[in-house]
C-alpha cells in the first residue's frame, strides 16, 4: 500500500495527534455509539484541513457501524430510528439554508453552547417528564438535520435527547448506532458526489483500521461492564467534552 501522501509529509507532533484522537474516539464510539466524528475532526483539525478529517471520520463511521451492527441489532428500537431519520430528511436542507447565510463558526458555537448547558442540567438530575411520543422523535429528527446540514454535528441533538428521555444504555447505544449508519451514508454519499473522498481517504480509512477496532473493542467491554447511571453520566461527560472542544475551536476559527 502506498502512504498517503499528507502522512509522508505530517510531522511526528501531527501523526501523534492524529493517533491519540483516532483512538480516544474509536474508545467512545465503542463504550456509547456516538462521539467518533466530533472527537476525530475536532483533533485531527488541529494538524490538518478539516475537510479531510470529515471525508475520514464519515467512512470510519460506517465502517464502524458494521462492526457493531451484531452486538447491537437485537436492541435497535427501529420506530425511533425511523422517525429520527424522517425528521433529518426534513431538517436537512433548512440546515443547509442557514449555512449559507450565517457562518459556520457562530453556529457550531451556538450548537456547543446548547449542548454543554444541556448536558450540565441532565448531570444535575433533570430528565424528561415523560418519554417523547412519535412527534417529538420526529422534531429532534428535524433539529439533527438542521444541525447536521448546517455545521455536521447532528449526532448532538440524538445523544442529549436520548439520555433525557431515559432509555435503558443497550437501547441508547443500539438507536446511536442504527440512526449515525443510515445518516452516515447520505453524508457519505454528498461527499462522493463532491469530490471529497478519495483514494487517499479510503487508504488512510484502511491504516486506521486496526487502532478503530482495538479502541472499539475496548471500549464495548467497558459498556458491558457498566451500569445505568455510569453509563448515563460518562455518556453526559463525553457531550460536556465535545461541547466544550467545539466552543473553543469556534472561537480560536
Amino acid at each position: 500500500m502506498i502512504f498517503p501522501e499528507f502522512l509522508l509529509s505530517a510531522s511526528p507532533f501531527a501523526l501523534a495527534v492524529m493517533i491519540i484522537g483516532l483512538f480516544i474516539a474509536s474508545l467512545a464510539r465503542g463504550y456509547s455509539g456516538f462521539g467518533f466524528s466530533a472527537v476525530l475532526v475536532s483533533s485531527w483539525s488541529l494538524v490538518d484541513v478539516p475537510a479531510r478529517a470529515i471525508g475520514i471520520a464519515l467512512l470510519l463511521e460506517v465502517i464502524a457501524s458494521c462492526v457493531q451492527a451484531f452486538s447491537v441489532w437485537r436492541d435497535i428500537p427501529w420506530r425511533r430510528v425511523v422517525f429520527l431519520l424522517l425528521g433529518a430528511a426534513i431538517g436537512t436542507g433548512p440546515g443547509v439554508l442557514l449555512l449559507s447565510n450565517i457562518p459556520a463558526d457562530q453556529l457550531k458555537l451556538g450548537l456547543s453552547l446548547f449542548v454543554l448547558v444541556a448536558a450540565f442540567l441532565l448531570l444535575r438530575g433533570w430528565k424528561l417528564r415523560k418519554k417523547a411520543n412519535d412527534k417529538g422523535t420526529l422534531a429532534v429528527g428535524i433539529a439533527s438535520g438542521v444541525a447536521n446540514g448546517a455545521v455536521g454535528m447532528g449526532g448532538l441533538p440524538v445523544a442529549l435527547f436520548l439520555t433525557a428521555d431515559g432509555d435503558t444504555p443497550a437501547k441508547i447505544r443500539a438507536a446511536v448506532t442504527a440512526y449515525f449508519f443510515l445518516l452516515d451514508i447520505m453524508g457519505l454519499a454528498f461527499l462522493l458526489n463532491a469530490g471529497l473522498v478519495d483514494d487517499d481517504t479510503v487508504k488512510t480509512a484502511a491504516m486506521a483500521f486496526p487502532v478503530l477496532l482495538i479502541g472499539m473493542t475496548l471500549g464495548t467491554r467497558h459498556f458491558l461492564g457498566a451500569t445505568a447511571e455510569g453509563f448515563r453520566r460518562i455518556t453526559l461527560f463525553m457531550l460536556i467534552f465535545i461541547a466544550l472542544a467545539g466552543i473553543i475551536r469556534s472561537l480560536l476559527s
